[in-house]
């Protein structure tokens, strides 16, 4: 009897669950209908607009939170299916971690100190760690004696949970002594205040054809893989992120740009975005064109994405923030659990046209809604008919 109890709670919680979250989600309509009234660039009529955010909702099972980023207003209806939506949401999200993105192993990447450690162990070149502060401990003299040893003569210092930039500061010497430099302000280290544990590792110092956007930021390569169940790896997406002005970070949502890349070639696209979703043909600080910029070494990058999946097969979907060394060799800067699908298909456009990726998800049952299903479908039926797929081609 309490055998069977257990094995009704499992069943029903996730379905009551979601029905809830999608019955709260159904009030915030109101507002991401004002979000996206707010985009210059949209001049869809109210009502049109209206039955798009609704269509969202209700047709395709998913909180139109991407509907302004990905500018969908500019987008023929018939190539939503395409897009996969964000992973924050509760069919997104709970299909996920139950496939790809186990809740068991998060804690591996939740923390910074640990993740790089089983970096380090399994042999994947990370940027030279010093240790792990702590607000009740010596940090400041831990600061001082680190910064004397670094090969880089600046450190990096970042949350041991932190997330997209946020409160990661720079500790280096500017001729009167030893300062910390934040994204807004800079002091002494005699009066840094850390707030909570951090991580302590060298700044990167990368090679010349990455710098050329924005020398004053690490700019990296954003790679999400996939393990899928046949035991390949696929190159879901990926795009390249640069800093702006002096900014020494590069992250999307510390003010930085990013633009997509082809995955084949390496080569960006026409069009970089930031978080607001403003559009950028060249870099608004160095004026480098975004279209046909080749990424250096960029088989190499490939290769290093490949070995890291495989390293961590029993994650099968991960976000890798990738730079590239004076030396020409990759360097993994963070792994993310639970990389932003919907800020993927922003930058670099709707996940599930790549035919790889969509049947990939669909054999994981990631797939949420009809026309989704649908695609994936379709994929199987040209496959049972070998000879038609010869014949198309």
């Amino acid at each position: 009897m309490i055998n069977r109890y257990r094995s009704l709670k499992r069943a029903l919680f996730p379905r009551v669950r979601l029905g809830y979250e999608r019955f709260k989600q159904f009030f915030l309509l109101p507002g991401w209908y004002r979000k996206v009234r707010a985009y210059k660039d949209c001049t869809k009529p109210g009502w049109s607009l209206a039955s798009d955010l609704l269509t969202w909702f209700f047709s395709y099972k998913t909180l139109p939170t991407h509907y302004g980023l990905d500018r969908l207003w500019e987008i023929d209806r018939g190539e939503w299916k395409y897009y996969y939506g964000s992973n924050y949401l509760p069919h997104q999200q709970a299909r996920l971690r139950k496939r790809v993105e186990p809740l068991e192993y998060r804690v591996l990447f939740n923390d910074k100190y640990v993740c790089v450690l089983l970096c380090q162990a399994l042999g994947i070149r990370v940027p030279r760690t010093h240790g792990m502060l702590d607000p009740d401990g010596r940090y400041r003299a831990l600061i001082g004696d680190w910064l004397a040893a670094s090969s880089s003569n600046r450190l990096i210092i970042k949350p041991l949970g932190g997330s997209s930039g946020r409160d990661i500061v720079l500790a280096e010497n500017d001729g009167s002594g030893t300062v910390i430099r934040s994204r807004r302000s800079a002091v002494p280290l005699e009066q840094y205040v850390l707030k909570e544990k951090a991580i302590v590792q060298d700044y990167l110092t990368q090679h010349p054809g990455m710098a050329v956007f924005s020398p004053s930021s690490v700019n990296t390569v954003r790679v999400v893989t996939l393990l899928t169940p046949q035991d390949d790896i696929l190159i879901v997406d990926a795009l390249v992120r640069t800093g702006i002005g002096q900014a020494f970070i590069d992250n999307w949502g510390a003010g930085g740009v990013a633009a997509g890349i082809d995955c084949l070639s390496g080569r960006v696209k026409k069009d970089a975005y930031d978080k607001k979703g403003n559009r950028y043909t060249a870099h608004p600080t160095s004026g480098v064109v975004f279209e046909d910029f080749q990424i250096p070494a960029w088989k190499r990058f490939q290769a290093f994405s490949v070995m890291v999946q495989r390293a961590f097969s029993f994650f099968p979907m991960l976000g890798l923030d990738l730079a590239l060394g004076m030396d020409g060799e990759p360097v993994l800067i963070e792994l993310n659990h639970g990389p932003d699908i919907a800020g993927m298909e922003q930058i670099c456009g709707p996940l599930l046209r790549n035919e790889p990726v969509l049947r990939a998800f669909g054999d994981y049952d990631l797939l949420v809604n009809k026309h989704q299903k649908r695609l994936y479908a379709g994929l199987a039926k040209s496959a049972s008919r070998p000879e038609e797929h010869i014949d198309a081609r």
